[in-house]
């Protein structure tokens, strides 16, 4: 769909392409010679990709899109029209100077690096979430692929952090390719070593071999700790190693009187063959032509689950994994999104846990899933958008506009509308929503009705038949008995005959209006069975819709007075339910409330996605197709024929020696021209404003639940004895329910989170548009720049000024790379400014550490009150200072990273000067170095130029066309429909083979019933 506000684009121009540029080449030549005389090569042709700014983004990807395909067509076809060059002619030879195959193979490295940039583009989409929540499932559903990732069940859950991109390769047998990347071998050893270290001191504190311990909350905290770093490394020993504690203990014991910590470490590492070789090797890449055959071969180093990997010994091989890299073609896959598949956090594995929380802040689009049950309670996608110090990096990072975090709802055919009242406090009060609740209750006890109706109609039906038959059967009985009689005595009455008749007649009667009623209960009763079930279904919708909303718009109360805009926004949420999708997509019987796949929401999910990346693709695009332009400018000066045939009067060196003066001093000039807006970047302060909310969180340190609002429930003094020891590190305590503390990131949090708005707006937001001032100046320099170089070869080389002049309005075009450069070094200097306000933790927890020191040092009687009171007295006296020593350490990093921007830019604005170098050196071989003494070679390179001229020709017409363009999944309206369609008829006729036992329970399929699932018909783009 289109932006909103957003021109339609006017009626589309197709300008026709020829067919075969080689058979309708010596008109496209007559064309470009068409004045031979005067030696000018035409104007440029507008290209829509150059033009399309006011256009919506949806249009503009899908012209910059294409334009890119159709640019590596003809790079392709124009290589190949070059290969003669290389292939056949001698290096450094004089044939090689005039065939121009120095320049060529430059060419060919550009053209190398640009499709080598456009094929490593990674955005990079994280899906998180707690472990069985259906992370795998939904990636599977994104990529219509199922079961290419592990299953949610805890014994096979997502051990590694798995990748998907897009697979280039179309060599067959490679359609799914996976590369397995290792940990290093020292890291490994690292662990090992650290875990025996940690074994011999557990026990010695068991022994209770430390002396000056005699505070036992100590002992028990120390011991406490121990176990914790124990537990870290031990479950990837025994997966790997099959050894347990006993066996690591023993072994330990051994440490370093037999054996140096280090040797014991690399004598475990060799105990497994397997396991040793991968951490040699490094990586491993498997291919398999099915996502299938793929998934059972790297499912052993993705998941928890255990392989023998080539030996006899199963073993697990999750911990030695660094990362697993699928590529597969998957629609979604192709724009350069990269899904990342993150371990559960909150995995049972608390190591598996700390590799998604690691890896998170490195995603361009963060989801986090959540089950339907749990939508509307604490979760991990609420949980961490109310946590203070991941909301501020992620304003800080820009990413708080819609497009950079959201929350996608699944298993939603598992909701239930009783259950999701009842757990939802705003609804379960509303009056409304109580009348509404009656309603239902009154078309449920109708159903009922109706069903009794139904049944007692059947057996009514089924009495009247029984009865009708057994007449017939009497009848029929009474007339061959009466057959005989009569041939004996024809005289005999037929009175009985005829009392059984009127019996039969009667009966008869009776079941066909009894079939009747039946027959009016089955016709009438679809249509309110389908009334009623239309209305269960739109009941669940409206309660859903603000019930969500509710939970997802987040208002920062304590932020100042400022724009809608800036202080609240919308969580984007995502109702989706894989089951369902997957149902539709076998063919298999769809879902009730499911009849067809946009009712699941997973259209909605990736269409959101391709929204939520567009930005990042845009400004890939724009440089791709920059370097393809600088591309295309040079072959077509190789390619443009002269105009006349001998020798010009120079040679190369003469020009380069004439201009090589002016190229230095105006890339120094256009350097310091773009350097002169360094002055507008280092006014961008977003350290102005701060308020510190310090005293009042860390006199919540001493409760249970700190981020819970009116909690009291006090914090046991175990737990923090055991965050001080920690100096206020992440700590999670071993008491139920299990709570994670980060004491110190919850103290930078409100430091944070009042600069990040600032942050947000300044560097986020006004940094780009300095690029437009910037831009200014940059265009001046660079014109006067090109009229030096016209007026020194004007003057040193005449032979070349009407060339040159021709070649002005190419040049004049070229300096629209450099703004590309210069928008990605203002990108760069945003992403690298967020990483600074981060050291705030860095610098909180260097301060804390003697203060917690002293505390944990305080022994007795009375011990707890103390260490509170010092921690708090620190806080309360030191704040101040604290926060002016932060905001110093912000400021200098900030401007550090800020010193780094000149560099850039001087490397942007060389960018210029070499792209006009290597123009003027392909129009220096054109001309100066074209021709050979062998007539043989003359035709080779004229046959070559006319060849890429058609080519170059081809490629302008086939940028320049416009409309024609495929449709696009941003075209689309795949919003969840927010009405079911009506069930069909047959559906709800009831079935003849009913029993007739007298159960009259509701069906389990009846829409009204207290089993009715909510299904996706929320509507993603209302909430």
């Amino acid at each position: 769909m289109e932006a909103e506000g957003v021109q339609a684009p006017s009626t589309p121009v197709k300008r026709e392409r020829s067919l075969s540029p080689e058979l309708d080449l010596d008109t496209q030549v007559h064309k470009r010679q068409a004045d031979e005389a005067s030696s000018v090569i035409p104007a440029p042709v507008v290209f829509p990709w150059r033009t399309c700014q006011n256009a919506g983004y949806v249009e503009r990807l899908k012209i910059k899109e294409r334009a890119v395909e159709r640019a590596e067509d003809y790079c392709q076809k124009v290589r190949a029209a070059l290969m003669p060059v290389l292939q056949d002619i001698a290096p450094n030879s004089a044939d090689a100077i005039m065939m121009g195959q120095r320049i060529i193979r430059q060419w060919c490295k550009l053209h190398d690096d640009i499709r080598h940039k456009h094929r490593k583009l990674q955005i990079l989409v994280g899906v998180e979430g707690p472990t069985g929540a259906g992370k795998s499932s939904f990636l599977g559903s994104l990529l219509k692929i199922p079961e290419l990732f592990p299953s949610g069940q805890e014994s096979a859950a997502t051990a590694v952090i798995g990748k998907i991109s897009w697979n280039w390769d179309d060599t067959p047998g490679r359609e799914f390719i996976a590369r397995v990347s290792f940990r290093k071998m020292s890291e490994i050893e690292d662990d090992l070593e650290s875990l025996l270290r940690e074994l011999n001191r557990l026990a010695s504190l068991m022994a209770g071999k430390f002396e000056g311990e005699d505070d036992g909350t100590e002992q028990a905290d120390n011991k406490a700790i121990s176990r914790n770093m124990i537990g870290h490394h031990l479950p990837k020993v025994k997966a790997v190693w099959g050894l347990d504690e006993g066996n690591l203990t023993a072994r330990a014991s051994k440490c370093p009187k037999v054996l140096a910590y280090r040797q014991m470490a690399q004598q475990i590492l060799r105990m497994n063959y397997e396991a040793h070789q991968f951490l040699v090797k490094g990586s491993t890449t498997f291919s398999a032509s099915s996502a299938e055959d793929l998934s059972d071969l790297i499912k052993p180093f993705l998941d928890s689950s255990s392989e023998t990997h080539g030996g006899r010994k199963q073993f697990a091989a999750w911990p030695l994994v660094q990362g697993v890299h699928i590529y597969a073609k998957s629609d979604i896959l192709k724009p350069g999104i990269t899904l990342v598949d993150l371990p559960g956090c909150g995995d049972a594995v608390e190591s598996r846990s700390e590799v998604a929380e690691r890896f998170a802040h490195r995603l361009d689009v963060r989801m986090v899933i959540s089950p339907i049950i749990r939508a509307t309670d604490e979760k991990q996608g609420q949980a961490l958008m109310r946590n203070g110090f991941d909301e501020a990096q992620m304003r800080i990072r820009g990413r708080l506009d819609g497009h950079g975090f959201c929350v996608v709802i699944s298993k939603m055919d598992d909701m239930k509308v009783d259950s999701y009242i009842a757990g939802c406090r705003d609804l379960s009060g509303n009056k409304e929503v109580v009348q509404k609740q009656m309603e239902l209750e009154n078309l449920k006890t109708e159903t009922y009705n109706l069903k009794s109706e139904h049944t007692t109609l059947k057996n009514a039906k089924r009495k009247a038949e029984s009865q009708k038959k057994k007449a017939q059967r009497s009848y029929e009985s009474a007339l061959k008995k009466q057959a005989i009689k009569l041939q004996k005595d024809p005289q005999a009455s037929e009175e009985h005959i005829t009392s059984l008749q009127a019996q039969k007649d009667e009966l008869a009667h009776a079941f066909e209006e009894a079939d009747n009623a039946l027959d009016r209960m089955t016709f009438d009763n679809p249509e309110f069975k389908s009334r009623c079930h239309t209305y269960g279904i739109g009941f669940t919708i409206e309660l859903s819709r603000p019930a969500i909303l509710a939970h997802n718009k987040h208002d920062d109360s304590d932020a100042p007075v400022q724009s809608q805009s800036e202080h609240e926004y919308v969580l984007p949420i995502l109702p989706v339910s894989t089951r369902a999708f997957w149902q539709l997509e076998n063919n298999d019987v769809p879902m009730t409330g499911f009849t067809n796949q946009m009712f699941t929401g997973v259209p909605a999910a990736e269409q959101w996605l391709h929204q939520a990346t567009a930005s990042k693709r845009e400004k890939h695009l724009d440089g791709v197709l920059d370097e393809y332009q600088n591309l295309m400018t040079m072959m077509r000066i190789y390619s443009q024929t002269s105009g006349q045939d001998g020798d010009f009067g120079f040679t190369r060196s003469q020009v380069e020696e004439a201009l090589a003066e002016t190229h230095d001093i105006y890339q120094k000039k256009l350097s310091s021209k773009l350097k002169e807006a360094c002055d507008l970047i280092q006014k961008l302060d977003p350290l102005e404003r701060f308020l510190a909310e310090g005293y009042r969180i860390v006199l919540k340190w001493g409760y249970k639940f700190p981020e819970i609002e009116n909690d009291v429930e006090k914090m046991h003094f175990c737990t923090y004895a055991a965050n001080i020891r920690r100096n206020g590190a992440k700590y999670t305590s071993f008491s139920t329910p299990r709570v994670t503390y980060t004491w110190m990131e919850n103290l930078a949090a409100p430091i944070l989170k009042t600069i990040s708005k600032d942050w947000d707006r300044k560097m986020n937001r006004k940094l780009p548009l300095i690029k437009k001032p910037m831009m200014a100046g940059y265009i001046e320099v660079f014109t006067e720049y090109l009229n030096e170089i016209q007026r020194l070869i004007t003057e040193h080389v005449p032979a070349l000024e009407a060339i040159f002049n021709g070649m002005r309005p190419i040049l004049d075009n070229s300096q629209r790379a450099t703004e590309t450069d210069i928008g990605n070094v203002l990108d760069k200097l945003s992403k690298n400014a967020a990483t600074v306000a981060f050291e705030a933790v860095t610098y909180l927890t260097d301060e804390m550490t003697p203060t917690f020191r002293a505390a944990a040092a305080d022994t007795g009687t009375g011990s707890h009150q103390r260490r509170k009171n010092t921690i708090q007295e620190k806080v309360k006296t030191d704040i101040e200072s604290m926060c002016r020593e932060i905001f110093r350490r912000l400021e200098a990093g900030l401007a550090e990273k800020k010193a780094e921007v000149p560099a850039e830019l001087e490397k942007a604005a060389a960018g210029g000067t070499h792209n006009l170098k290597h123009q003027l050196s392909f129009l220096v071989n054109n001309l100066a170095e074209r021709y050979s003494d062998d007539p043989v070679k003359n035709a080779m390179k004229a046959k070559v130029q006319d060849v890429v001229r058609a080519h170059i020709e081809s490629w302008e017409l086939g940028w320049a066309e416009e409309g024609g363009y495929d449709e696009h999944i941003l075209d689309m309206d795949l919003s969840i429909p927010a009405s079911v369609p009506e069930p069909v008829m047959e559906e709800f006729t009831f079935s003849e083979d009913e029993g007739d036992d007298g159960n009259d329970s509701m069906e389990e399929d009846d829409p009204l019933s207290n089993d009715i699932l909510i299904s996706d018909e929320i509507n993603s783009n209302l909430i």
